[in-house]
């Protein structure tokens, strides 16, 4: 069953996943978080999210493997995933699993476009925006 409000975090940095969920909430959605992939399949498996953020590097199962295990049994959880990482990778480019996801972040984020990204991901976005995460975010109170 589909949340269309959840945002999955899956972090395993409790600082980072802190930050990550205050900026989900600050948008008006639902955020849950898991610390590794194997949790996170099956959070999943209990309830499909509207947008999943992945790091990619973790203990237990890392991003990658979650990204492999999406591409060969949900492909559709691609679109629903935004990748937010330290790994030293310059673009989505070199690891080919990342070309299908929504967005990729490197850490330090920039919270603007992170959150932007989310809403888009989430459906909640400017429709004349593409997928390059250039949505636009609802006005500030």
């Amino acid at each position: 069953m589909l949340n269309a409000a959840a945002v999955l975090v899956v972090e395993d940095d409790v600082s980072t996943q802190g930050l990550l969920v205050a900026v989900i909430k600050h948008l008006g959605l639902q955020a849950r978080t898991a610390g590794d992939g194997r949790a996170a399949l099956a959070m999943i498996a209990e309830e499909i999210p509207a947008v999943i953020i992945l790091d990619l590097i973790m203990p237990e199962m890392d991003g990658f493997e979650v990204l492999r295990h999406f591409k060969h049994h949900a492909p559709d959880l691609l679109m629903r995933t935004i990748v937010v990482t330290a790994a030293a990778i310059r673009n989505i480019g070199e690891v080919p699993d990342l070309n299908q996801v929504w967005k990729f972040f490197r850490k330090p984020l920039d919270v603007d476009q992170f959150g932007a990204a989310i809403l888009g991901c989430a459906g909640q976005g400017s429709k004349k925006a593409g997928r390059d995460g250039a949505y636009e975010t609802p006005p500030r109170p």
